[in-house]
């Protein structure tokens, strides 16, 4: 086997979407190096495997072209509103010409599909040694970590995440994601491939979410119900709880000459509006897309030992970066606005307002809706 040209180091689903689409673009699988390498069936931690990730429209079409995904909640329709508020919006997927604004999948399902995919090929071996560590050209990083270079922004936020049933939720509501913004954080809750059950993201200060967590389950559903309102009916809460801390994490540099960082190794974001994975995702694809088109002349060039595409590699990268400068720029304020604005006193009448405006005129709301669902292309 030659050694590998290109190194993805994570194995998770933006380190093995990046790897595929690679293959898709006509990159040999022969010359990329996966650490560490998947193995379909390998077991996940259970926390892990039960996750909740919002996978929007796009990033379904994305995966889509590489796996067989997994079974889904899916997002007909996102009710967004306030507490205490009047104001709220609705996206409905008909009104924009797409069959869902997005699935709900769970971690494990989804990697699983992933790695069953990745398994049809034949990856390179990682180096084993310094010598053949130094023929690595590219390392993609996508391990999920931001580094030193990061910049952070604190929200004086935790998630508490579980899981609820809504055993009397009307039929018209088994399809819609609720956000509701209250004066501390977001809560959301995203319809799971189980029916009349929604996956529950409730961000708030974290002594907040620390004291609902110790609550009897009971107890939690009654204060998610006053926070929720009667939408679903009588709430259950089901399964165990989990608590993660809300931080920013965006590099201020994602590529250099041999290296380049997707995902959450590029950023980390609020879950307001589940935004991360799927900035993540639109990273592998434009990397692998700009890495096939500006430096692969054929899968017989990248098989040769001396292949000369390699020596367009950092040109490649400088494209990339300055590709992805809008989107993720654009994605990170987004996320950043919704997750602290709705929680300033002063202008909360004025967003109400500007919830109801949006009802009302879909040539307002429209825009935003794509820009969830695609990003900026």
């Amino acid at each position: 086997m030659s050694s590998p040209a290109w190194q993805i180091k994570g194995a998770g689903p933006v380190g093995l979407a990046c790897a595929l689409f690679l293959i898709r673009r006509g990159v040999p699988s022969s010359t990329i190096a996966l650490d560490p390498l998947p193995m379909a069936g390998q077991p996940i931690p259970a926390g892990l495997a039960a996750r909740v990730l919002a996978v929007s429209h796009g990033s379904c079409q994305l995966l889509g072209r590489i796996a067989t995904l997994p079974a889904a909640g899916r997002i007909a329709r996102v009710e967004v509103s306030m507490s205490g508020h009047l104001g709220r919006t609705r996206i409905v997927a008909d009104e924009l010409g797409v069959p869902a604004l997005g699935q709900v999948m769970r971690y494990g399902a989804l990697l699983d599909a992933l790695r069953q995919a990745a398994a049809q090929h034949h990856w390179a071996s990682g180096p084993d040694d310094p010598e053949d560590a130094g023929r690595i050209e590219l390392t993609i990083h996508a391990e999920g970590d931001a580094g030193e270079d990061a910049r952070v922004r604190e929200f004086d936020q935790s998630a508490l995440l579980g899981e609820v049933a809504a055993p009397q939720a009307r039929s018209e509501h088994l399809n819609t994601a609720f956000e509701r913004f209250g004066d501390k954080g977001p809560l959301a809750l995203l319809p799971l491939p189980q029916s009349r059950r929604w996956a529950m993201v409730w961000c708030d200060q974290a002594d907040a979410c620390e004291a609902r967590r110790a609550l009897e389950p009971a107890h939690l559903a009654a204060e998610l119900q006053k926070r929720a309102g009667d939408m679903l009916g009588p709430l259950e809460i089901c399964g165990p709880l989990a608590l993660a801390p809300l931080a920013r994490r965006a590099r201020r540099k994602i590529a250099t000459p041999d290296a380049v960082w997707i995902g959450n190794a590029a950023q980390s974001l609020h879950p307001v509006a589940g935004q991360g994975l799927n900035l993540g995702l639109r990273d592998a694809f434009e990397l692998a897309d700009y890495l096939a088109r500006d430096v692969t002349q054929g899968a017989d060039d990248l098989e040769r030992p001396n292949h000369r595409g390699a020596g367009r590699v950092p040109d490649a990268l400088q494209a990339f970066e300055r590709r992805r400068r809008t989107d993720r720029s654009l994605t990170i304020g987004l996320t950043d606005l919704m997750a602290e604005s709705f929680t300033w006193p002063l202008i909360r009448p004025v967003q109400s307002g500007v919830l109801g405006a949006l009802d009302m005129l879909s040539a307002l709301r429209a825009p935003l809706a794509r820009q969830l669902m695609f990003g900026r292309r």
